[in-house]
């Protein structure tokens, strides 16, 4: 299992796809200079490979490469972030 990593900016959501089954995506919004990661969901039977860690490590690589400032309402990513 290959799982790729779609980023559709005009929905501002970051994709995990196992061929073109969605098994988990990451949600937010920009503000004045901030994201804000809202949601973090995985399905049940893909949990345990990462793959949420992937999901909001590309939304935190995309927050810094257009220069914003990174915060989440999402417990999960607030972890992430607060272990960086």
């Amino acid at each position: 299992m290959s799982i790729e990593i779609r980023h559709d900016r005009c929905a501002a959501r970051i994709s995990a796809l196992d061929g073109e089954r969605e098994v988990g995506y990451v949600t937010y919004s920009i503000s004045e200079g901030t994201m804000d990661i809202e949601h973090t969901v995985v399905l049940p039977e893909m949990r345990g490979q990462g793959i949420a860690a992937r999901l909001v490590d590309r939304a935190l690589d995309f927050a810094r490469d257009e220069g914003l400032k990174a915060v989440a309402s999402c417990s999960y990513a607030a972890n992430v972030i607060a272990k960086r």
